[in-house]
């Protein structure tokens, strides 16, 4: 070969090693979407014979499931068998409580189901009928009185006047909301906590990160303090991500992706490092997430946590809506059970 030719094989060997080092690079680095996926792909091993996916609770966590499966945009028999589990659930009177009928109306109606007949319940007429005078759902916890709001929202229903005004007159003065309970100017201190002893609920990201999307949603959130001035008081600076409280402050996956979910109804922008937190909790290539750290290293695959993160990652926040038709990639075993 002439020593020209053999210069310019040389060269276009080298190019196409540089090439294909390159594409290995950047097939090592999992785009946010497919992580999402994977996740989906982990919940099929956890999926029940009879649909559910539990995790903190059968019913709620198969829901918040349906809303994974929809953010994500795989997984369709995943999906069919967990809505057949929640409108069975729904058609045996399992369903009880605001919270858990809002969460199952916010998971049939993102999968593009009829939310006013669930196993022949209309739980959105049930939510709305609730309402006292001033607004406030069934005497509810702030926590399911916003998931209230959120699923009347999603379905399109009307949202019955001062609902949204009982939550922006609970709001504590750190710029959260507690769980249990509004604001009590007489007896709260600023985190909403009356009696230390006997009060263990003050305000949290998780229940601050429902109402702040609920109040987006409804095109209210004329807030008094700033929400995300608390949620920098609940974040972890270590780790990046985000705590349940100020209580204790350590990341984890489920506070973090909600924190994140308000950010994205709100168009706020996340602070740097935010996703990336929640990115190293997950076990990529299962796809399964940690909910938290022990020590420096990562709990073990979460089921509750892989529900949650999803759409956190993906910054989509909530009422959800879309269409798995893909199928959720397979994964293989997690490393640790």
């Amino acid at each position: 070969m002439a020593p020209t030719l053999r210069r310019a094989a040389i060269l276009l060997c080298s190019l196409m090693l540089v090439v294909a080092a390159s594409g290995h690079a950047l097939a090592g680095v999992l785009d946010d979407q497919t992580r999402a996926e994977r996740a989906i792909g982990y919940l099929r091993t956890k999926q029940k014979p009879n649909g559910s996916i539990p995790a903190f609770s059968p019913i709620g966590s198969t829901a918040d499931a349906v809303l994974a499966i929809v953010s994500a945009g795989v997984g369709p028999r995943i999906l069919q068998d967990a809505l057949d589990y929640l409108r069975s659930q729904a058609a045996a009177g399992h369903v009880e409580g605001i919270g858990l009928k809002a969460k199952v109306v916010l998971a049939v109606d993102a999968a593009g189901g009829n939310p006013r007949r669930v196993g022949g319940r209309n739980f959105v007429r049930q939510i709305r009928l609730s309402a006292g005078p001033d607004g406030h759902l069934d005497e509810a916890a702030v926590f399911d009185h916003a998931l209230g709001v959120l699923a009347l929202l999603a379905a399109e229903a009307t949202v019955p006047a001062g609902a949204t005004q009982w939550l922006l007159d609970g709001q504590c003065p750190d710029g959260g909301w507690a769980y249990d309970s509004p604001y009590d100017p007489v007896n709260d201190d600023v985190h909403c906590v009356s009696d230390p002893s006997t009060d263990f609920f003050s305000s949290d990201t998780n229940t601050t990160s429902y109402v702040v999307q609920a109040l987006v949603a409804a095109s209210d959130s004329g807030w008094t303090d700033d929400p995300f001035a608390f949620f920098d008081t609940a974040r972890d600076l270590d780790k990046g991500g985000w705590a349940y409280s100020t209580a204790f402050i350590a990341t984890d996956a489920n506070s973090t992706a909600l924190v994140l979910q308000a950010y994205a109804a709100a168009a706020v922008s996340v602070p740097g490092g935010g996703r990336a937190a929640l990115r190293h909790l997950q076990y990529a290539k299962c796809g399964a997430w940690a909910y938290a750290y022990d020590g420096d290293v990562k709990g073990a695959p979460n089921v509750g946590a892989t529900i949650g993160a999803g759409p956190g990652l993906l910054l989509d926040p909530l009422p959800i809506t879309g269409a798995a038709l893909g199928a959720a990639p397979r994964t293989p075993r997690c490393p640790v059970s």
